[in-house]
């Protein structure tokens, strides 16, 4: 591991922490944050009430996995009816400087409440990633995240500023625009968006005929999808533009982000000291060992949030954790993500995650681009054959359906109606919705 510069210096001491001796040290500030939770929501009081415990009673995981987990569900729920942020705000309007929202790919984005230290800390565990994945203060990177509503703008903004990587905020949107000015750049350019976009702006460059290797990109740090996690389809970004990536996982309502580093062997976790992590059987909900290789899914508390802290966030993120030190040096341990479990349906009773339809299609490049949408018509159970829209890039489409069909047959074991459409159809500018729920 090479030797942190002054830059990376706050990630020094974390990533040299063995499990054991961090978790320690984070129920010492779990206790602090309870106490201050208590306080001033009764939500959370209630919350501990049910478990019947009180605040002195959750020091070590099998306690704390008594309270009941926090869904995101009830908190937007309070604000369809009318509060601002919801039960769980702790600190007065006066003292809150900041406020963004989800990204609302599963319904209206909610709100999220930040203090003044809420902020300096999401940027510091922004910037521990970003370190991770390479992230340099000689960078220059555009980032097409939306600046509007959504923390991706703004908020990871100041993780880049914290590095001290020079940043433009370009925003979504009027790609045409945005090939043009990078055109009119001659310093090497790094990205910083959705990995779906990566290829729509590929996209609009052939439409446009606008020459990539024109455009200086040298590397990019991909956030907001899941995507990048399929081999096939990280090729086939990199090809397009000649670069290399690093992909980044966090989330909007947390802060806490993990990123690769050069090893690609999982991204590592940066919320040390600011986020508890538990990882839970998404189905018993019973807490698993923090072992070498086990999956299940995310659960955070927040140690330090002053405005709208968490406790037994459910991410609904499917991860596999790795605690053995990876080949950079970093002991820190890494999350490879599976998929969502609220993503996750079971058609006729075999579990579908949207990410295995990638991986499949994705081994079909170049017939199909690797795009894809899936619609549910109607609710569960879902007896039928779900609907699968595809993108070709070349080849007949009765021949490409069929392809389709009897590859995701084969290899997951389930049958979809295909439809094929042209390509540059399915992705957007923003998040990429993968699921339709139409009913």
């Amino acid at each position: 591991m090479v030797k942190p510069s002054k830059q990376s210096l706050w990630a020094a001491y974390w990533e040299s922490m063995t499990l054991e001796s961090l978790e320690l040290l984070e129920f010492e500030l779990l206790q602090e944050q309870l106490h201050y939770m208590y306080d001033r929501s009764e939500f959370y009081r209630s919350q501990l009430a049910l478990a019947g415990l009180r605040v002195g009673d959750i020091t070590d995981r099998s306690v704390l996995s008594r309270v009941p987990l926090t869904e995101k569900r009830q908190l937007a729920e309070y604000q369809r009816q009318g509060d601002l942020f919801g039960p769980h705000q702790c600190a007065p309007l006066e003292d809150i400087i900041r406020v963004v929202g989800t990204g609302g790919t599963s319904g209206l984005p909610m709100r999220l409440g930040w203090t003044r230290n809420d902020v300096e800390i999401y940027s510091e565990m922004g910037a521990r990633a970003l370190w991770t994945a390479g992230v340099r203060p000689t960078d220059f990177f555009i980032n097409c995240f939306n600046y509007s509503i959504y923390a991706g703008g703004v908020m990871d903004h100041i993780s880049f500023e914290r590095i001290g990587a020079s940043i433009l905020p370009y925003g979504v949107g009027n790609s045409s625009r945005l090939l043009q000015m990078l055109l009119d750049i001659r310093t090497p350019l790094s990205l910083y968006s959705t990995p779906s976009y990566a290829v729509r702006l590929a996209e609009v460059a052939e439409q446009q005929r606008v020459d990539r290797d024109g455009i200086g990109f040298v590397k990019a740090v991909f956030s907001g999808e899941a995507g990048l996690q399929v081999s096939g389809y990280r090729d086939r970004i990199e090809q397009l533009w000649n670069m290399t990536t690093k992909d980044l996982f966090g989330l909007a309502e947390l802060g806490v982000q993990s990123a690769e580093c050069e090893y690609r062997q999982g991204m590592h976790y940066s919320g040390a000291g600011f986020v508890f992590l538990e990882i839970i059987d998404s189905t018993t909900r019973a807490p698993l060992a923090l072992e070498d290789g086990v999956i299940g899914e995310a659960v955070y508390s927040t140690l330090r949030r002053e405005a709208c802290p968490l406790l037994r966030f459910r991410s609904h993120d499917l991860v596999q954790l790795f605690t053995k030190p990876c080949d950079c040096g970093r002991s820190s341990p890494r999350l490879k993500i599976l998929g969502r479990t609220d993503d996750m349906f079971v058609v006729k009773g075999v579990n579908v995650f949207p990410l295995a339809i990638q991986q499949v299609l994705t081994n079909l490049l170049p017939t199909v681009t690797g795009e894809f949408q899936i619609v549910l018509s109607k609710p569960p159970p879902f007896d039928y054959a779900p609907l699968l829209i595809v993108e070709k890039d070349r080849g007949d489409e009765k021949q490409i359906r069929g392809l389709v069909k009897e590859a995701i047959r084969m290899q997951l074991g389930i049958t979809f109606d295909v439809q094929v459409t042209d390509q540059g159809t399915i992705v957007s500018e923003h998040k990429t919705q993968r699921v339709l729920r139409k009913y």
